[in-house]
């Protein structure tokens, strides 16, 4: 697990899934619609943006231990 970790690959790899995530066709798809009352594009760009920080941050931890 380690050796994935300190990859560049690995790093790449996670940014490739935001821009991917955070692509305008997959936005796209949530526009217009809601869930109790707040914005289906709010929740899903909140969701994406919490899920890669998250990812980053519990990783970046690993490998610095």
């Amino acid at each position: 697990m380690r050796n994935l970790l300190g990859q560049s690959e690995f790093w790449i790899f996670v940014f490739a899934a935001g821009w991917l995530l955070l692509n305008w066709p997959l936005i796209d798809l949530a526009e217009g619609q809601a869930w109790r009352g707040v914005p289906a594009i709010l929740i899903y760009i909140a969701s994406i943006w919490l899920l890669l920080t998250l990812v980053m941050y519990l990783f970046e931890r690993e490998v610095a231990e």
